[in-house]
């Protein structure tokens, strides 16, 4: 696999490519009905009780750094974690999660949950993700999610992840592969930008155009995602990393990532 160097989009802090290759085909998407997305728009609202309104995953320490202060920025940052690390990292292990769930086999997902922390590269993203995954599975488990026992029963062992807890919500209300990518990409986008928009000097107009030009990414990162073969799944962000690890000893912060 070939890293390329860091590159600046739209002014935003330098993320670099891991050059994933994109020999793969589009998949069939599977037909959503609507009992289904509103089960979708559920699963992915920013009222789904789980708080992660606490977490800026490293923007916080990003807009201390001065890489992002406006909106052109932010819709740059964004993008470029979108593209080098949800596509790349969580939507394909979604993917994984979402099949083991399907065919029932909860020893595998769990295995894809240790994956996914093995691969957050601070402390802070490691428990955002296990802490998210760990409330979500409580809601699911509230929704008569049975099979969501099994993720807080091994919650005290860096298995549960937001990824596999979600893909279990998706596979219960028999929301499509698809569809549960690009909702588990809105959820991260919009999270993002509310979090962005209690850090910088950001209007509710224009964290509303910075939310539009970046969901208009969201279906190419799905794209990424299908392309991605099992042994290229990784991400390749490092200024991301860098923020997320000096965030933890930030001397000011709102957030808790």
């Amino acid at each position: 696999m070939t890293t390329t160097t860091s590159t600046e989009l739209h002014g935003s802090a330098p993320l670099a490519s891991n050059g994933t290759s994109t020999h793969g085909a589009r998949s069939q998407a599977a037909p959503l009905g609507m009992s289904e997305l509103l089960r979708l728009l559920q699963l992915s609202s920013s009222l789904c009780p789980i708080g992660a309104f606490a977490y800026s995953q490293g923007l916080e320490n990003a807009v201390e750094q001065g890489w992002i202060g406006s909106e052109a920025a932010l819709a740059g940052w964004l993008d470029g974690v979108g593209t080098h690390a949800l596509a790349r990292l969580d939507l394909p292990l979604l993917a994984h999660a979402y099949a083991a769930w399907k065919r029932g086999d909860a020893t595998a997902a769990l295995q894809v949950g240790e994956r996914i922390a093995s691969n957050r590269e601070s402390r802070e993203l490691h428990e955002q993700d296990h802490q998210l995954g760990l409330a979500l599975a409580r809601v699911l488990t509230n929704l008569g999610v049975d099979s969501a026992l099994v993720l807080r029963a091994h919650g005290e062992r860096g298995r549960v992840s937001y990824v596999t807890a979600y893909a279990l919500g998706a596979v219960h209300f028999a929301i499509p592969s698809d569809a549960a990518a690009h909702g588990l990409a809105f959820t991260w986008v919009e999270q993002q930008v509310s979090a962005a928009s209690r850090l910088i000097p950001l209007g509710h107009m224009a964290a509303q155009r910075a939310l539009s030009e970046v969901l208009l990414r969201v279906p190419s990162w799905v794209e990424i995602s299908l392309s991605v073969s099992d042994d290229e799944i990784g991400s390749s962000t490092p200024a991301l990393s860098m923020a997320a690890a000096w965030h933890e000893t930030q001397y000011t912060r709102l957030f808790r990532s």
